[in-house]
């Protein structure tokens, strides 16, 4: 198979992500690549500033089509 069939392009959606340093869940841009969802790189927490590269995602929002 060719590796650029293969290629999605990123969905994103706004989603709720638990920071990992103040212990909160906090909203976060979220990436669906295939089965998995991430936190869109670059963010940062909005109470303590840290980065959300680590966060796990909690809940995330589709709006129906």
């Amino acid at each position: 198979m060719n590796l650029v069939m293969n290629m999605q392009t990123p969905k994103e959606f706004k989603g709720w992500a638990y920071c990992p340093i103040c212990t909160h869940t906090v909203e976060a841009q979220v990436v669906v690549l295939g089965r998995r969802m991430l936190v869109k790189p670059g963010q940062k927490c909005p109470r303590c500033s840290s980065a959300l590269e680590a966060a796990c995602v909690v809940r995330h929002e589709v709006a129906a089509a």
